[in-house]
């Protein structure tokens, strides 16, 4: 071959292999597609989780706008729409579902056959069978855990603790909660009737809802109220708090943002954390790792907040011990 064009042909090779991107640069940059459902696209839950659900991601490498698309679609507290929504989501083709709760893991999992799921707040996955074990899924379905009975006894034990002789309990509950939850409200029923208490639902959807339901509570003689776990998820943490102040009843909240607006106490799971910890997961799957084999995760930290202002308006003694357990306390 002549030596001159020996030369162009190994420069020409040369300058192609410095501009075409390397295999792997080509593999970083593809862009996942991830479908969202969530109960709201707004208020401080939405915003917050969301935040956390993106960040996890993010330390997995993908970013919005840059290596990930997110198509979000929120049902407005009606969770009858999930299946549509789902449905929207499989036919844009995404990679993945983020469907955080049980209406929403049931929509995706029938909308897709061989999609990945990503939960964060099913009570007991493997009971629901979305999952055959935590330690190994074995199926499309992963993620984060959050509640379990024992989160919900220790909330009805820490109001026993500071409201004496407790025996009714009044449990405030989103109307739609009501079957698209069917197994919290169960486990709370049954938590309820293990620890010797007894517990009057009211369903409150709206603002002005609340007065009505509160004087339900009074008429039936509560001397205390609680959320179900994971079911206020209308924005109304801050109205709860204050229409049970309104009403003197002694109330427990599954955020902060409620006992620090005028209720009694909160104890629960960081849910930024969860979520966070759920985008984690998502983009292992997004990169390779099978659900099926990836664990799911349970909390790891859990938090108590007590607002003594609020315990002095309502004439409550906070225990000692209580107090001593308290991560927070509002002065």
């Amino acid at each position: 071959m002549n030596p001159g064009h020996l030369r162009r042909r190994l420069c020409g090779a040369l300058a192609a292999a410095a501009v075409a991107p390397a295999p792997f640069a080509l593999a970083q940059e593809r862009v996942a597609r991830v479908g969202m459902l969530s109960w709201q696209d707004r208020g401080d839950y939405h915003v917050t989780t969301r935040a956390g659900f993106i960040e996890g991601l993010r330390t997995e490498g993908f970013v919005e706008g840059r290596t990930l698309v997110l198509f979000e679609r929120s049902a407005s507290n009606d969770p009858s729409r999930f299946k549509a929504l789902a449905r929207e989501l499989a036919d844009q083709r995404v990679d993945l579902f983020f469907a955080p709760a049980t209406p929403m893991a049931a929509a995706a999992w029938s909308a897709s056959r061989s999609t990945p799921i990503i939960v964060a707040t099913i009570l007991d996955p493997v009971e629901l069978e979305f999952v055959r074990s935590l330690a190994r899924p074995g199926t499309r379905v992963t993620g984060v855990t959050s509640m379990s009975d024992a989160l919900t006894a220790k909330r009805l034990s820490l109001l026993a603790e500071v409201v004496p002789n407790l025996k009714r309990v009044g449990v405030v509950a989103d109307e739609a909660i009501m079957e698209a939850c069917k197994q919290e409200m169960e486990h709370t029923e049954a938590v309820s009737r293990k620890i010797g208490l007894e517990h009057v639902v009211v369903h409150v959807d709206r603002p002005e809802a609340f007065d009505a339901a509160f004087a339900k509570l009074v008429s039936a003689r509560v001397q205390a109220v609680t959320t179900t776990l994971l079911s206020t998820r209308n924005g109304l943490e801050i109205e709860y708090a204050q229409a049970a102040l309104k009403h003197r009843l002694p109330s427990m909240h599954e955020q902060e943002v409620g006992v620090r607006n005028g209720g009694l106490l909160s104890y629960g799971p960081d849910f930024v954390d969860v979520y966070r910890r759920a985008g984690r997961q998502a983009g292992r799957v997004l990169k390779g790792e099978a659900a099926a084999t990836l664990p799911m995760e349970q909390p790891r930290e859990f938090r108590l907040v007590v607002n003594l202002t609020t315990a002095r308006t309502l004439g409550v003694e906070i225990p000692s011990t209580v107090l001593v357990r308290a991560d927070e306390v509002i002065r």
